[in-house]
């Protein structure tokens, strides 16, 4: 597995790190919930677009491992959506 590829899926263990401080703030009371929420959201934010722009790379320069890419870049894409979806409702 190419380097590249590496890091997009250590990238999408940031986002994940993200999610359990979304669920985190979630859970619990008081003022501190907007800063783990807010915290959360630019952590898995970043995890998902680095994710996205990591793949997208992969995908190009190495050829063999473009279909596990562009999986890799959809996953990221439809969490993202799903991400501002509950943002937007939370």
């Amino acid at each position: 597995m190419p380097w590249i590829l590496r890091l997009a899926i250590g990238s999408l263990s940031v986002f994940v790190v993200g999610a359990v401080m979304i669920a985190w703030a979630w859970m619990s009371t008081g003022w501190e919930t907007l800063s783990w929420f807010a915290w959360g959201c630019v952590t898995a934010g970043a995890g998902l677009i680095g994710t996205t722009l990591l793949a997208m790379v992969s995908a190009v320069i190495y050829q063999g491992w473009r279909r596990f890419s562009l999986a890799l870049m959809s996953v990221s894409v439809l969490l993202f959506l799903a991400l501002l979806i509950f943002a937007k409702f939370a």
